[in-house]
């Protein structure tokens, strides 16, 4: 589902948000630390924290169906994957070094732009006891990118 290129873009200085909703179709998301690719780089596993996902954590153990979005903010490239077989599964503590990665990309991404040091380090203030993985097939990927093209299939032509 995703080349090359996207692949490596989500995992960059990317702001990852999670979004998941059950049979009510109530939306719940919440921010990602980070991501890696799992399973032949078939799959994406998304580190995500507990006390700030129990809604979210419940939709997906509910059906399964999640739209995760990695947007740039330096260009707004944007992009957008769904899945509909997503689990939630034990944080594995050999990723800490990814999220911190992850972190430290952003901020290389986002200080240019004006955002300070201590907002975004409060933003992604974790603690490893609070860390949950989803991890989900992509069954469909959108370029979200503003502009005229935002909403098209990855893949697909003008």
């Amino acid at each position: 589902m995703l080349d090359r290129d996207s692949a490596a873009f989500i995992q960059t200085g990317v702001a990852i948000s999670l979004a998941a909703c059950g049979a009510d179709r109530m939306p719940n998301n919440a921010r990602a630390l980070g991501c890696k690719l799992v399973d032949g780089q078939q799959r994406v596993a998304i580190f995500m924290r507990l006390s700030q996902t129990h809604a979210l954590v419940a939709n997906i153990r509910e059906n399964g169906l999640v739209a995760a979005v990695f947007s740039l903010p330096s260009s707004n490239r944007t992009l957008q994957l769904k899945g509909s077989d997503a689990q939630v599964v034990d944080f594995d503590h050999a990723d800490l070094m990814l999220i911190e990665r992850h972190t430290e990309a952003f901020l290389r991404e986002v200080l240019p732009e004006g955002i300070s040091e201590l907002a975004v380090r409060t933003i992604h203030d974790w603690s490893p006891d609070d860390m949950l993985t989803v991890v989900f097939t992509p069954s469909a990927a959108f370029s979200q990118t503003p502009g005229p093209r935002a909403g098209q299939p990855l893949g697909s032509r003008p």
